[in-house]
């Protein structure tokens, strides 16, 4: 059931629809940034933008940089399409498709300065935890696609989700450097653009969990054999900080 506020976005305008990048149903193959955006470059990639606010302000900020967006939900592309060009900010493209799947077979190798992940659905009942994002298979991926000096920006409400992200990326031995040591991981530190959902938790009185890692020059693993729908499958693969 699509809520009230987001019918406006079912139709999409021409301006809005030149910042969305396509879907799973009509895009596959690596993507060529140099073509995406008319420039090489690296590229800043958030998974899972929701309604656009920390995407969206990001690249206002940074209009000479190149940011990119995954989410599944085609009306918050174009609702974040919109916030975008209310701030006149066109470095970015937005892409509808299952996150594991696009960081899999649509990032091009060690193309990423920065990857954010904030607050990724915690799956928190017992029997659903297969479903949560954050395994090894999708952090190898994640780390391939980061090119060396690069960050890995991670936040969560939910404190053992995150803690469970921390001890996965430690499995990807000498990969990643973690900027958060000793303790490995931040509470409460302050945000520049806060997502509506932290803005929401923290109201409730929740405290946020934060990762920061830093890419070395490490090989990454070989990719643990996929599992999920093909890029040219109908069906589906299975299942937003701090950094300014």
């Amino acid at each position: 059931m699509v809520r009230a506020g987001m019918r406006r976005y079912r139709v999409r305008t021409t301006e809005q629809a030149s910042l969305i990048g396509g879907s799973h149903r009509d895009e596959r193959g690596q993507l060529d940034f140099a073509q995406v955006f008319g420039e090489a470059g690296p590229v800043r990639l958030e998974i899972g933008f929701g309604h656009g606010e920390f995407l969206s302000q990001m690249a206002a900020s940074h209009p000479r940089e190149r940011f990119v967006g995954v989410d599944y939900d085609e009306l918050r592309a174009t609702k974040t399409a919109h916030k975008s060009l209310k701030l006149d900010a066109r470095n970015l493209r937005l892409f509808t498709d299952e996150a594991h799947r696009f960081v899999r077979f649509r990032l091009p190798p060690a193309s990423l300065s920065r990857c954010y992940i904030l607050f990724p659905d915690p799956w928190p009942k017992t029997g659903h935890r297969r479903r949560r994002l954050m395994n090894r298979s999708f952090l190898i991926d994640v780390t391939r696609a980061v090119m060396p000096g690069g960050r890995l920006i991670i936040a969560s409400d939910t404190h053992g989700y995150a803690l469970q992200a921390l001890s996965n990326l430690t499995t990807i031995p000498g990969a990643w450097r973690n900027l958060y040591a000793p303790n490995g991981y931040r509470i409460d530190i302050p945000t520049r653009f806060p997502t509506t959902f932290e803005t929401h938790k923290k109201s409730e009185g929740c405290t946020i969990c934060y990762l920061l890692f830093e890419r070395t020059a490490a090989a990454a693993p070989e990719p643990v054999p996929w599992r999920g729908a093909l890029a040219d499958d109908d069906g589906d693969a299975g299942d937003d900080a701090a950094d300014g």
